[in-house]
């Protein structure tokens, strides 16, 4: 399977906004005869976990499986690598018993598997998605992306586990603050959509989950604002962190110069990438 990393939240569109990008990983989920151990590498276990999960829905009884691996992507980085694994192993368990559920039926698995879909439903479907649950079910949505618009991403060498970040997150909002992101996060699927890029400095602010995982990443926002001034549109952090990401049309090199630059003056090395966007999500790919 070939499956793509992805960003959610976009900023102030928590747990319902989410892109697939076009970084992609490699996964190998074969049956066995045999029982065989679980894996060591941990992608390869939640990637594992998903086949039997999808299989024991399917009502087949297999004596072992076999996962394995391959790409740069990077772990604990808020790029969604447990979707990408629960991804493959949803898709490639159902390939090999001649793909016997449909999307519908594997998208509830996937999502109970990751916790919550905006990062697993981009992985197994592509593109740019808003996703809601309705009574336990995941209903989504693709946005139109366009084509000259890109993310830089900046890839701190620290991880954030999710788990841990969402433990400072808070547990109410005034009435104010929930205005505040809820209209934000309507207008940047309204300005992406528009082609209105000059709006998506307002539309990405946040202040649900950022501030709060600021204080386990006080280099953000001066990064945010460094992006900002080499002709960034608008910046988040993506996921629970830790990479950030830049909406741009123009200005790469400026753009990731510029947030590395500022990472350094406080410490902190990091790599970045330019990347597009994925419209296809995860690919059964034969050999």
């Amino acid at each position: 399977m070939r499956v793509p990393t992805t960003s959610a939240n976009l900023g102030p569109g928590f747990d319902s906004l989410g892109v697939a990008l076009d970084w992609t990983a490699l996964f190998t989920v074969q049956l066995r005869d045999q029982p065989t151990p679980d894996p060591t590498d941990p992608v390869e276990r939640m990637a594992a976990k998903a086949a039997l999960t999808l299989l024991e829905a399917a009502g087949e009884r297999v004596a072992g499986i076999r996962v394995s691996c391959t790409g740069d992507m990077p772990v604990g980085r808020g790029l969604g690598m447990s979707a990408a694994a629960y991804a493959a192993g949803v898709v490639g368990a159902n390939a090999l018993i001649g793909n016997r559920l449909s999307m519908d039926e594997l998208l509830p698995i996937a999502v109970r598997l990751e916790g919550h879909g905006d990062n697993i439903i981009p992985a197994l479907l592509g593109g740019l998605r808003v996703i809601v649950e309705d009574e336990g079910v995941p209903v989504h949505m693709p946005v139109a992306i366009p084509d000259d618009l890109r993310l830089a991403l900046m890839i701190p060498a620290f991880d954030m586990p999710t788990n841990e970040s969402r433990k400072r997150l808070p547990e109410s909002l005034t009435r104010g603050q929930s205005v505040h992101n809820i209209g934000r996060a309507a207008l940047i699927v309204a300005a992406i959509a528009g082609h209105r890029y000059d709006l998506l400095r307002v539309a990405t602010e946040d202040i649900l989950h950022q501030p709060a995982r600021a204080t386990l990443f006080p280099a953000m926002y001066p990064i945010f604002e460094a992006a900002y001034a080499a002709g960034a549109h608008g910046v988040y952090l993506s996921g629970g962190g830790s990479t950030i990401a830049a909406f741009i049309s123009d200005h790469d090199d400026a753009v990731t110069g510029a947030m590395r630059e500022a990472a350094a003056a406080h410490g902190l090395s990091a790599q970045t990438r330019v990347v597009g966007f994925n419209t296809t999500g995860t690919e059964v790919v034969e050999g």
